[in-house]
Formats: C-alpha cells, structure tokens, sequence
C-alpha cells in the first residue's frame, strides 16, 4: 500500500513537471522544486536508492546515503560544489552567501576563492563533517532563477506572410560598441526611451565567434550574421530594457515571428535565445551554451543566419539572438 501509495504521488510530481516546462520561464529545475519529492528519484527506480550525483533534464543532483537531496556547498571527494535551493549544481560565476565564486564545468570550485564547506562526503557518499549549515548558492547569470531564458521555436517551421526577403545579406559585424539612445527598426513601433542604452557590438561580434567555433568543432556550417536580424535582435534586447520585461512574448501580445512578417522577412524556420546579466556581455554566450535548450537552438543545422543584439541599460546586458534558415 505505502509502495502504490509513493509512486501514486511521484507520478503527480512527474505530470506536474510536464505542465510547468511549457511556461515560458519554466526550463528552470521545476523537476525537483517541491521538498516533498526529495526522494522521489528512489520510487522511479522501483524504490531502491539513488545516491551520489544524478542527471536530471541536464542538470546534475546530489544524494546523501538516505536518499535525501543536498543543498548549499559539499565537498565530494576533495572537490567544493555549489548547489542551489532547488538542488542543481551551478556551473559558471556562483553566488554563495553575496560572494561570487567561479566553477568550472564539472561543477568544481576553481581559483583562489573557495567557498566555506557546509558538508563533507568521501568518495562512497558517507558525510564525513557536517556544519549543520546551509549556504544560500544562486548562479550570478541572472535573477530569475537557474536558467537564462526559454528557448522558443527551435525545431518549429513558421512561414510569413509577405514573401519579400528584406537584409538577407550578411556582414561580418564591427568590433567597436556604438552609443544610441535606441534600436528602433523602420516599420515597428518605436520603442519608449526611458532608459539610455548602449549597443555592445563587440560583444555580438565575439558572441558570433565562439559560436561558430562550437558549431565548426562539430562539423557544422558557421552562421552568417544578417542585417536584419541583428536589427530584430537589437530591437527586441531595447524592448525588454525599455517595457521592464524578460519573455519571448512581448507585452502588446507580439514576438519575433511577428515582427519579421511585418517587415517582410523571408525564411523558412526561426528560432530565438534570450538572456541577461548584470557583469559580463561576452558571458551571455556561456548562459546560453551551458542551456541544453538554447544550446540547441545554436546548434541547430537548420539555421543558415542570425541577427545578434547586446545592450547594455537600466544596469544590466540584455542578449538577443535571432535564428533563421
């Protein structure tokens, strides 16, 4: 009864997940949010228990010997890892008590700064020390939560109305930032100034770099930018600093799929990523690359082109890019 009686109860847990990865902020840890299925990972796996780290939608846990989800800063086998209040381990620049710390990919605490140890575990997950502590660990890539965005329309095939391909052609972008007070596209609403903004075009340009490299390392075609897409890009990175949003939908109900059909803009399948922090613009590249969905989204052999938009306002670097193919 009690077994029937857990796996009732992880599978409203797992139906509940399905619903909340479609909102469109929901590609955060939604898996395991809820303290009471800390252990439901035991259940799925005819209740024998998991221990140690374990996968899930891309991002790593880790167990204690009783099943139960760790939090804060463990030290595993001589290594520091910081994990949230959802339990994910953070990868990048960490937040850890208002300090920022640097992990590499694995996870692990690097440098000179390393955080105080909440718990420790040897190599067969015992706990070796215990400070009776938990650290307050967030990722300094943004502020809403353990992802940067929503990738939207990665594998999906929209087609304009209007069949006039307008800036089709590619440039190779320039290396210097540009100060404007807007990003304004001809034949969009022009967009509200109520805050100066600066466009981080060096930073597009070398966002453009480091992506074609993953994509050449894997054997696929580099991406053109297009002018008229690093207008959209621009222009829909000027509207959420502008409007004081962070969504693929912006609030007059619109996206980006909507604007290129206004404007005449031909393709054939779109794609858009979506991101901001308040420290580096180059690192936006990494918020998108350490996302499973926006990765995709960069990765994606379908697409031929891409508009890239950084802007630097209202204290923060807001990151388009915008796909087509």
């Amino acid at each position: 009864m009690k077994k029937n009686l857990l796996r009732k109860m992880v599978t409203a847990a797992i139906a509940a997940t399905t619903i909340t990865s479609f909102s469109s902020l929901g590609v955060s840890a939604a898996t395991i949010n809820s303290t009471d299925y800390n252990n439901y990972y035991n259940a799925m796996m005819n209740n024998s228990a998991k221990t140690g780290w374990v996968m899930n939608n891309g991002n790593w846990y880790f167990f204690n010997n009783a099943g139960e989800k760790q939090t804060g800063v463990i030290k595993v086998n001589g290594k520091t890892y910081c994990l949230n209040q959802s339990g994910i381990m953070e990868i990048g620049k960490v937040l850890v008590n208002n300090k920022v710390y640097i992990t590499n990919q694995s996870g692990q605490v690097i440098g000179t700064k390393v955080p105080t140890v909440d718990k420790v575990f040897n190599s067969n997950n015992d706990v070796l020390k215990d400070s009776n502590k938990t650290s307050t660990v967030s990722n300094t890539n943004n502020t809403t939560g353990n992802t940067t965005s929503t990738t939207t329309g990665s594998n999906t095939t929209t087609k304009p109305v209007t069949t006039t391909n307008t800036g089709s052609t590619t440039t190779t972008g320039t290396t210097s930032n540009t100060s404007t007070t807007s990003a304004d596209v001809q034949g969009l609403p022009k967009l509200p100034t109520n805050y100066s903004i600066t466009v981080q075009a060096t930073a597009e340009q070398k966002i453009l770099e480091l992506m074609n490299a993953k994509r050449t390392e894997a054997g696929l075609k580099p991406l053109a930018l297009d002018n008229t897409l690093i207008q959209v890009a621009r222009y829909k990175s000027n509207n959420m600093i502008q409007n004081n949003f962070f969504d693929h939908t912006n609030p007059d109900g619109t996206k980006w799929t909507n604007w290129l059909q206004t404007i005449g803009y031909k393709y054939n399948t779109t794609g858009e990523n979506i991101a901001y922090n308040t420290y580096d613009a180059v690192e936006l590249f990494n918020q998108w690359w350490n996302s499973p969905g926006h990765r995709a989204n960069m990765m994606n052999s379908s697409y031929t082109k891409v508009g890239i938009g950084v802007i630097l306002g209202n204290g923060k670097y807001m990151g388009t890019q915008t796909f087509a193919g």
